[in-house]
């Protein structure tokens, strides 16, 4: 029965067909997974990128205001010590007036 014999090459040159294709279907989806993978660490690489360049944005952007700040803060206090040091002596009677320990004027 010759014509069993062919649909059964048939059958099988059909199921190699279906075995190829879902092979190579396979291989694309593995491929189009393997780009899209890449295309999202290249995404998160970028994303990470610009934060971290923004972290360090601020970051200098806050060590020039402590900076500021501390020079502010040192010349504020160079400018109290030398008026307490201008005023010590009137400073010093005026404490002693206020306590009632100015026996000798």
């Amino acid at each position: 029965m010759k014509i069993f014999d062919s649909v059964k090459e048939i059958e099988s040159i059909y199921e190699e067909l279906i075995e190829k294709s879902k092979n190579q279907n396979l291989n694309e989806i593995e491929k189009l997974k393997e780009e899209n993978e890449k295309l999202i660490n290249d995404s998160l690489k970028k994303k990470q990128d610009l934060v971290n360049e923004a972290l360090k944005s601020i970051n200098d952007e806050v060590n020039i205001e402590i900076s500021d700040f501390n020079k502010k803060l040192t010349n504020i206090l160079k400018e109290y010590e030398q008026k307490y040091e201008k005023n010590k002596k009137n400073l010093i009677t005026e404490i002693i007036k206020k306590l009632g320990l100015d026996f000798i004027d």
